[in-house]
C-alpha cells in the first residue's frame, strides 16, 4: 500500500497538470448543473444542458490557469497567497465571460443573473478542492509516515530547539545533527544521530538526505559561506530564518538572488583599480555608442569615476536610455543623444558638436538566435555602425577609437559571428591611416549579467521553478565578470596602440553545466534527476541550436602576447587580414536585395573569412 501511495505522491508534473485540468472541467460542469438546478422549477439532467456551455466555460477557464501559469506552480500548500492566485483568475476568468455575454454569445449563453450564481459557486467549489487536496495530501504522509524530506541539521540552538518542539504535521524527518559546537544540543532530551562533518557525503548517500537546514543568521556572507561548504552535495542548503514560522520547510518565499559574479569567480574581490594609468581619461570627451546597453551602460558608469570632462551616449533605444538615466544621477557633464547610428547624417552632427577624444563601439546586436533569425537588417546595423564611426574617426582626427567585439568573431559559424568579424576587418583597414588615429579591437567571451546572457535568464527561471534549458553537458564558455571587463576595456583605450587585437585574458572555459548547478546551489536548491528525485529544479539538455558552437575560442591560434597590464593579451594573428571598402559599401546597399538568405550567409563567409 504505502508503495502505491508513494507513486500516486510522485507522479510526473505533466500527469499531475493532466488531471488538474480534468478536475477543473468536471468541477465548472457540476457548477453549470448545480446553477441551472437552482434556477429551474424542475430537476434538470446533466445531459440536458447544452454541451457547448460546458465546453465553453471549461476551456475558458483553462486557457485562463494556463495563461497565469497556474498549472506550472503546483502546491502542496493551501495558504493565503493560493487564496489570492484563486480569486486573481476568477476575476479574469469573469471578465472573459462577460465580454462572451455582451459581445460574442448573446442569448446563447444562460443569463447574466445565473451566470454570476455559476461564477459563485464555481469559485467556492474550486476553494475547497484546494483545501481538499491540502489536507488529503498531508493525511497520506502522516497516515503512512511518509516523509519526503530527510534533513540533517547544522548547529542547534534555542531557535532550532523550539522549532522541532513545536511542529506538528510537517513533512519532514530529522535523521542527523552534524557534529560541530554542540553544547547546547547535548542539555535537549533528543538523540538524533551525530554526524562528523568528514563522513557527511556517506551519511547523504546513506540516508538520501535531501536537505540541511542551518541555524546560523541568513545574511548574504552567511548563505555564500555555506552555499559553497556543503556544494559538493546535490542537496538543498535552508536557514532557520527563512522557513521558521513554516511547519513544511517551504522556503519558496525565500528572495535570496546571488551576485552573479559569485558564480563565475570563487574568489569574488571587488574589482577597484587604482592604476595611475586611467588619469589619461580625465578631461577627455569621450563618446559611447550603444552606450545605454548592458556593456555600454556599465562602461559608462566606469568612466564616470575618472572623471572625463564630457561623456556623450548615443543609443537608439529610448527605454534603455530612460533606465540609464533613473540610474546615474543628474550630471551636466553626461548627455544622452536618441540616435540610431546607423544613420551617419546624424551621427555626423554628433562628432561635429562634441568632438570626441576617445570613441567606444559597443553599438551591436548580439543574441545569436535573434540575429540569426533577422540577418538582414542585423547585418546592416553591426556593419554600418562601425563603418560610419571609423569614418568619422578620420574626418574629425579621432585621438582613440575602440570596437568592443566578440570571440564569436572567432572562426564564425552565426550571422552574428560572420557580423562582428568583418566589423574587425573594417577597423583593422582603417587602422593603417597614416594619421595619429589610433583604431583598437577588443575581443572577449561572455560577461556575467550582461541583458538576455544565460545566468540572469536561468535566474528568473530558479525563482519560478522552471526547467533550465542546456545545450549540451559538454559546452563551455568563457566568462567574465562585467565590472572587470569593463575597466580592462577604458585601460586598453589608454594603452593600446593602432592595428592591435586585445584579448581579456578570462581564465579557462567555464563548463556550462558546472555553473548552472553551482546556480541553482547558490539559491538553496538542488538539482531534480534520477538520483535526486525529490530535487527543485530539473536541468533540460535541448542540443546545440543552429550556429552555437560546444566551445569557443578568442584567437585564431594560441599565439598571445602579453602585455605589462594584467589580465590583457595582443592577439598575433600572422593571417594577413585585408577586406575591400568598396566591396562592403556595395553589400550594405544591396542586402534588401537578398532573396535567397542562403547566398546571404554565403556572401557574408566570403567577407568574413
Amino acid at each position: 500500500m504505502n508503495i502505491l501511495i508513494t507513486q500516486t505522491l510522485n507522479l510526473k508534473r505533466s500527469t499531475k497538470i493532466a488531471i488538474l485540468l480534468f478536475v477543473d472541467i468536471i468541477i465548472s460542469s457540476i457548477s453549470v448543473w448545480i446553477t441551472f438546478n437552482l434556477i429551474s422549477n424542475k430537476i434538470v439532467k446533466f445531459f440536458g444542458i447544452d454541451i457547448k456551455i460546458y465546453i465553453l466555460l471549461s476551456l475558458t477557464f483553462i486557457l485562463v490557469q494556463i495563461i497565469t501559469k497556474t498549472y506550472l506552480s503546483l502546491s502542496r500548500y493551501f495558504d493565503f497567497s493560493s487564496i489570492y492566485k484563486i480569486i486573481k483568475n476568477f476575476l479574469i476568468y469573469s471578465l472573459i465571460l462577460f465580454f462572451y455575454k455582451f459581445f460574442i454569445y448573446n442569448g446563447a449563453l444562460i443569463p447574466i443573473s445565473n451566470l454570476i450564481i455559476y461564477l459563485i459557486i464555481f469559485f467556492l467549489l474550486m476553494l475547497l478542492k484546494n483545501s481538499l487536496l491540502y489536507n488529503f495530501y498531508n493525511y497520506l504522509y502522516d497516515k503512512n509516515n511518509l516523509k519526503k524530506k530527510k534533513i540533517v541539521l547544522y548547529g542547534f540552538n534555542e531557535r532550532t530547539f523550539k522549532y522541532i518542539k513545536n511542529l506538528r504535521n510537517y513533512n519532514f524527518s530529522i535523521d542527523g545533527v552534524i557534529n560541530e559546537n554542540l553544547q547546547f544540543y547535548k542539555t535537549t532530551n533528543y538523540n538524533f544521530p551525530l554526524i562528523n562533518i568528514k563522513e557527511l557525503n556517506s551519511f547523504i548517500k546513506k540516508n538520501k538526505i535531501t536537505d540541511i537546514l542551518i541555524s546560523k543568521k541568513n545574511n548574504y556572507e552567511n548563505k555564500i559561506y555555506f552555499y559553497r561548504k556543503f556544494l559538493e552535495h546535490n542537496i538543498r542548503v535552508v536557514f532557520l530564518d527563512d522557513v521558521y514560522n513554516n511547519l513544511n520547510l517551504d522556503n519558496k518565499l525565500n528572495s535570496f538572488r546571488p551576485n552573479f559574479d559569485e558564480i563565475v569567480n570563487e574568489n569574488l574581490k571587488n574589482f577597484k583599480n587604482k592604476d595611475p594609468i586611467f588619469k589619461d581619461i580625465k578631461k577627455r570627451v569621450i563618446l559611447v555608442v550603444g552606450g545605454a546597453g548592458s556593456i555600454g551602460s556599465v562602461l559608462i558608469e566606469k568612466l564616470i569615476t575618472y572623471k572625463p570632462s564630457k561623456i556623450i551616449i548615443v543609443d537608439k533605444d529610448e527605454f534603455n536610455i530612460f533606465n540609464l538615466k533613473k540610474k546615474i544621477n543628474e550630471n551636466k557633464k553626461i548627455i544622452f543623444r536618441l540616435v540610431d547610428s546607423c544613420q551617419y547624417e546624424f551621427l555626423d552632427k554628433i562628432f561635429k558638436d562634441y568632438k570626441p577624444d576617445y570613441v567606444f563601439n559597443a553599438a551591436a546586436y548580439k543574441h545569436v538566435n535573434i540575429v540569426e533569425e533577422n540577418s538582414t537588417y542585423s547585418l546592416y546595423n553591426n556593419i554600418k555602425t562601425s563603418l560610419n564611426i571609423c569614418k568619422l574617426a578620420i574626418k574629425y582626427k579621432i585621438k582613440k577609437c575602440l570596437l568592443i567585439s566578440t570571440d564569436k568573431a572567432v572562426n564564425p559559424s552565426n550571422t552574428m559571428g560572420f557580423s562582428k568579424r568583418i566589423c574587425e576587418k573594417i577597423y583593422l583597414e582603417y587602422s593603417k591611416n597614416k594619421l595619429d588615429i589610433f583604431f583598437l579591437i577588443v575581443r572577449f567571451g561572455n560577461v556575467v549579467g550582461s541583458k538576455g546572457s544565460v545566468i540572469p535568464y536561468f535566474q528568473d527561471l530558479i525563482e519560478k521553478r522552471l526547467p533550465l534549458p542546456l545545450t549540451d553537458k559538454k559546452a563551455t564558455r568563457y566568462l567574465m565578470s562585467i565590472n572587470e571587463a569593463c575597466e580592462l576595456i577604458i585601460k586598453i583605450s589608454i594603452f593600446g596602440n593602432n592595428a592591435g587585437i586585445y584579448l581579456l585574458d578570462m581564465g579557462k572555459p567555464i563548463n556550462i553545466f558546472d555553473m548552472t548547478y553551482k546556480l541553482i546551489k547558490f539559491n538553496g536548491l538542488s538539482v531534480k534527476d534520477k538520483k535526486n528525485p525529490n530535487g527543485d529544479i530539473v536541468i533540460k539538455f535541448t542540443g546545440l541550436k543552429k550556429g552555437e558552437k560546444l566551445h569557443e575560442k578568442l584567437s585564431y591560434n594560441k599565439f598571445l602576447k602579453k602585455t605589462k597590464h594584467n589580465k590583457i593579451l595582443i592577439c598575433n594573428e600572422k593571417k594577413v587580414i585585408t577586406i575591400n571598402m568598396f566591396e562592403i559599401e556595395k553589400f550594405l546597399q544591396n542586402l534588401l536585395k537578398f532573396k535567397n538568405l542562403r547566398n546571404l550567409k554565403n556572401k557574408i563567409r566570403k567577407i568574413g573569412n
